[in-house]
């Protein structure tokens, strides 16, 4: 979707987001000046609800500030929410409401909508429904439902939404415009991630997407004990509408929520906090390094605790995908960064970065060794970190900004996800060795990547082979074959006979088909065809097919019986 298509807004809309999103930012940094110098600033109280803010703790100020931006904005807060090393802990208390507790639009917006995009009621749709929400976010919000005796969930778009991240999208795309356009080099971090955004938000108002990542995640997730991805009921998908299978659990949101305010209750049976860390970050890994896709929204509210420390998995709006080169080269990026090996992180980082006249390569060297003295520190049996993925990554990101050396957008987007995980696991398990883990299983899959590399080359060797076989004895068997079909000692027959004038295009492509499908059975029928010649088999059957295919162009009708 174009930003310019659809229901999105024009530009006076852009314009009227913009002004709310500088007078909302205006009102609280006014609030929170006058909070602490009233005497300098009793002025403040006169602009309209600026005295009820001043009342107000700055951590729920800021909380309030986040839900009245909306948008992106609120997005922005929900990160924050994850990261206790940048806010302090309380700011995170206050912020984790914007995960799932942003105030709801009434039912009767949700039965509008129902009736719009699904052409019936709830009560018509549902066997029963709950009219309360299970949680409420920035995009939309969910009700429990029953239908057909199965619980399911049923999100629906918030009727702002589209508007809301339209505008802020447009806002970016202005901002990238005026930094090429002014040449600004020092804003030239910011192009990828907003021109992310705006790619992102296209995907997340569409809950179309959304379910289509939800089945090939689910069906990579089928082998794995521990992964757990909810079905999608089709009947139900519109782009504002998504009714998926329920998860029954706990969110992780709910049991920090527990944990916090003092009560001991364990989610699951069995349930073992450790256990329950490595398995999102195993999940996390294992999607990222074997399939190039994953969850990039690993926020506590959208991860469910089930039996035997399993996670499910809720709301993939914000999905990610990534090259196997890309990932080839963060799994080594990873591996360096736990082993403090600056060369190879540097050597991996370059290769998944692009490097122009402008870059400056050596200075990042030198920032990197400068930046690492406060990453490590020289312990017994080694190097050990004393600053967590976070902050390294943002160190990062950082001198890729000062010296021109942009990260390729599929990395930006890993390295995102990867820190918001790291939040949360700090979050969650503050005592979970994260490092050693990391170092663990990235080790376990550069092993593994050997291997399948070694047998990938022994394949390309077996079909090279093969072929060099065809050159030496393609024309003598396929000469075979032709003799056998004169003799009559296959089942099969072939005739050519002229047609009636003018054949059509359709009929000689289904008579190249059906040639194409009468040799193939031809070949792998012959008892002299083994594995290791399958391919130069194949090759001299797709030349007798464009034989026949050319005849039946040329004039001649076959028939192919057998």
């Amino acid at each position: 979707m174009r930003l310019d298509e659809g229901r999105g807004p024009g530009g006076g809309a852009t314009g009227r987001r913009l002004v709310q999103v500088l007078f909302v930012l205006l009102r609280h940094g006014t609030a929170d000046v006058a909070s602490y110098a009233l005497s300098r600033a009793r002025w403040a109280h006169r602009i309209p609800g600026v005295a009820r803010l001043t009342r107000e703790p700055r951590p729920v100020r800021l909380r309030r500030m986040f839900e009245e931006l909306g948008g992106a904005c609120l997005k922005f807060g929900q990160m924050l929410a994850l990261q206790p090393d940048i806010l302090p802990l309380q700011y995170c208390n206050a912020l984790f409401d914007l995960l799932d507790r942003v105030p709801p639009f009434p039912f009767s917006e949700v039965e509008r909508i129902l009736i719009e995009d699904l052409g019936r009621p709830a009560e018509a749709l549902f066997d029963t429904i709950d009219r309360t929400p299970l949680a409420s976010a920035s995009i939309g919000q969910v009700h429990a439902a029953v239908v057909g005796g199965r619980k399911v969930a049923v999100k629906v778009q918030r009727p702002t939404a589209r508007a809301q991240f339209t505008s802020d999208a447009r806002l970016m795309l202005l901002t990238i415009r005026l930094i090429r356009r002014l040449r600004l080099w020092r804003g030239y971090w910011l192009i990828e991630p907003m021109t992310e955004f705006v790619m992102w938000t296209s995907e997340e108002l569409d809950y179309r997407s959304e379910a289509r990542y939800m089945v090939r995640l689910r069906r990579n997730a089928e082998t794995n004990r521990h992964e757990r991805v909810p079905a999608v009921l089709w009947a139900y998908l519109t782009p504002r509408i998504l009714v998926t299978e329920f998860l029954e659990g706990d969110t992780v949101l709910a049991y920090l929520r527990r944990r916090e305010g003092g009560a001991a209750t364990e989610p699951t049976a069995g349930f073992n906090l450790h256990a329950l860390a490595s398995n999102i970050i195993d999940n996390f890994l294992g999607d990222v390094f074997r399939y190039g896709m994953f969850h990039a929204d690993l926020h506590p509210a959208n991860l469910i605790i089930l039996p035997d420390n399993a996670v499910g998995y809720i709301d993939f709006g914000i999905t990610g995908t990534i090259s196997c080169y890309s990932r080839q080269n963060i799994v080594a990026l990873t591996l360096a960064y736990t082993r403090g090996d600056l060369p190879a992180m540097c050597a991996a980082f370059f290769r998944v970065s692009e490097i122009d006249e402008r870059s400056t390569v050596d200075r990042f060297r030198a920032g990197l060794d400068e930046a690492s003295r406060d990453w490590y520190v020289d312990g017994v049996g080694g190097w050990r970190l004393r600053k967590n993925f976070t902050l390294v990554m943002l160190d990062m990101l950082r001198l890729s900004r000062e010296t021109g050396i942009w990260p390729a957008r599929d990395v930006i987007k890993y390295i995102r996800s990867a820190v918001a995980l790291d939040g949360l696991i700090t979050r969650l398990a503050p005592s979970f060795d994260l490092r050693s883990h990391l170092e663990e299983v990235c080790a376990r899959h550069m092993a593994d990547h050997v291997p399948r590399s070694a047998a990938m080359l022994e394949a390309m060797a077996a079909c090279l082979t093969s072929g060099f076989r065809i050159l030496r004895t393609g024309g003598t068997r396929t000469s075979t074959i032709l003799e056998r079909l004169a003799r009559g000692d296959l089942p099969l027959r072939v005739e050519l006979e002229q047609p009636p004038p003018r054949p059509g295009r359709r009929a000689s492509r289904v008579v190249a088909v059906a040639a194409c499908g009468a040799m193939a059975v031809v070949a792998t029928a012959l008892p002299e065809v083994d594995s290791g010649t399958v391919t130069a088999e194949l090759v001299a059957v797709a030349c007798m097919a464009a034989l026949l295919a050319r005849a039946s162009r040329r004039g001649m009708r076959t028939r192919i019986q057998a």
